[in-house]
């Protein structure tokens, strides 16, 4: 039942991100009913839980309610619609609200049973999106297709061969981490060899092949075979004459604890700190998103993200993107097994996507020591719990049957991020190595990228531990500072990565006396 408290509440939400939700549309309705009425009403219906209508609100002035004319006519059209322009028909509930001596109407639109869907109206099945209803894309029907098959046929994409692999794809480092963590947390497999371990777990076949759980989890590039696990962020910055409309655009790649710790890195990196006084009087520089709820929401991106062919098939990636308001990670597939309620609640609940990777991920550890999940279906509460500490809006879930998406708010207030960074260059030519690669990559260096520099020219072919301990950084940030250092020559990697022997070399000859770079 809707009070004017909760619509104030709603409301309140809506004006601090500054837009509808997916899950919540408003519409002025001051002369009637608004022609797209009939694609919201069909979209709410297509969402795995629904959604709401309200009449009587102005976005465009702000969230202000400004009431409608003749409400009851308007609740009945409203009902009328639902039956004859979306096929199936939705269920709604309307209310009549008066607020400020204003008329609102809410509307609840329940969703269609799975089987029921795709609703449609003029024949175009639409879902709803952050800022709106969109249409239903070709490989997006096919995935409510195979959603149908899942409530009487399961369908374990995660088991799936891929073909001409062996053992010889998979890091060994990764493999013996896994393999002994499986014999100290199941009895069962104590006493068991490696191979077996292997085979039971559903990284081999029983004939050796190795499943995408074991490339996803294990392999060296998994990407080779499977581009769509490719991870990509950006930081997106307003539009300005230059054209630049991203900066640090990067593609990550490698089994999951590797792309967690890489993408953790570019976060560290990317997300804007703030200096804040501790209680004791010490200043420390924290960022503005906490960084545990960010790796929360990214390892169950990871994790969670669909596998099957309409959208590995596709090319459909796991998205970061950061603005000047917030950090969006989306992921291909809809939740499974549990609704956005359940998991946004406060009792126990959790559903594996993909169970076999999900077993895996557990069994696993990033460079730093952290658990790649910890799979006790708490995560998602210490995301909020995170967010509330640190005085940050409540992130946003968006569950709709296609696609997850998870938005981290940064703090209201007007920010940006300045396009024209890359163009600074430095005052002076340094005549050390370290001073030849920071002048020639002035603007674009990363944040931790003098440090790690400064110990590749210090130390004699260092490993990756060696420079863990010189610099004090975590793995992540160190193969984030590295990775560009690598594309552009600068810094040359002997052996393999995930094996702990593997080194680096800093190979920039200093320039002579007077010599510029």
């Amino acid at each position: 039942m809707w009070t004017e408290q909760r619509l104030r509440s709603v409301i309140d939400s809506l004006k601090s991100r500054r837009g509808d939700s997916a899950s919540i549309e408003v519409k002025r309705a001051a002369i009637g009913l608004p022609a797209s009425t009939p694609e919201t009403l069909c979209a709410f219906a297509n969402m795995p839980e629904g959604g709401t209508l309200i009449l009587g609100v102005d976005e465009r002035s702000g969230f202000t309610i400004t009431g409608v004319e003749k409400p009851a006519q308007l609740e009945a059209g409203l009902v009328n619609q639902a039956r004859k322009a979306v096929r199936p028909s939705p269920h709604i509930a309307t209310e009549h609200l008066m607020i400020e001596g204003k008329s609102v109407i809410v509307v609840d639109v329940r969703p269609l049973s799975i089987h029921d869907k795709p609703a449609t109206c003029q024949g175009v099945a639409y879902l709803r999106q952050s800022d709106g209803d969109y249409e239903i894309q070709e490989h997006e029907l096919r995935m409510i297709e195979v959603e149908k098959l899942h409530t009487d046929e399961r369908i374990d994409y995660d088991r799936r061969v891929i073909p001409d692999t062996g053992a010889d794809a998979l890091v060994p480092e990764l493999v013996d981490q896994y393999v002994a963590a499986c014999r100290s947390s199941t009895d069962r497999l104590t006493d068991k060899s490696d191979q077996d371990i292997l085979r039971l777990t559903s990284i081999f076949t029983p004939r050796g092949e190795v499943t995408l759980t074991g490339l996803y989890m294990l392999g060296d590039f998994p990407q080779g075979a499977e581009p769509s696990l490719t991870v990509t962020a950006a930081v997106i910055v307003p539009s300005t004459d230059s054209g630049v409309r991203n900066r640090n655009l990067r593609d990550f790649s490698g089994p999951v604890p590797v792309l967690l710790d890489e993408v953790m890195a570019w976060v560290e990196a990317n997300v804007p700190t703030v200096r804040r006084y501790r209680d004791d009087g010490h200043m420390v520089e924290e960022h503005e998103l906490p960084l545990r709820a960010v790796r929360e929401l990214l390892a169950n991106a990871l994790v969670h993200r669909d596998l099957g062919p309409n959208t590995m098939g596709t090319g459909k990636g796991i998205q970061i993107r950061l603005t000047s308001r917030n950090l969006v990670i989306q992921s291909p597939g809809g939740l499974r097994g549990i609704s956005l309620k359940q998991i946004e609640s406060s009792e126990h609940a959790q559903a594996a996507v993909n169970q076999r990777l999900y077993a895996a991920a557990k069994k696993l550890k990033t460079a730093d020591g952290g658990w790649v999940i910890e799979g006790e279906g708490g995560g998602i509460r210490e995301v909020f719990e995170s967010a509330a500490q640190a005085g940050l809006p409540r992130p946003t879930l968006i569950n709709t049957g296609v696609q997850f998406t998870a938005i981290l708010w940064l703090p209201p207030g007007e920010r940006g991020y300045d396009a024209a960074a890359g163009a600074r260059k430095s005052a002076s030519v340094g005549t050390t190595p370290v001073d030849v690669v920071t002048n020639k990559r002035a603007g674009r260096q990363t944040r931790n990228e003098n440090a790690v520099l400064s110990a590749l020219a210090e130390m004699n072919a260092p490993t990756l531990r060696d420079i863990i301990e010189r610099t004090q950084l975590t793995a992540g940030q160190i193969r984030y500072a590295l990775a560009p250092l690598l594309d552009e020559g600068y810094v040359v990697m002997d052996g393999q990565r995930g094996d702990r022997t593997t080194n680096y070399r800093l190979i920039v000859e200093q320039p002579r006396n007077g010599e510029q770079s």
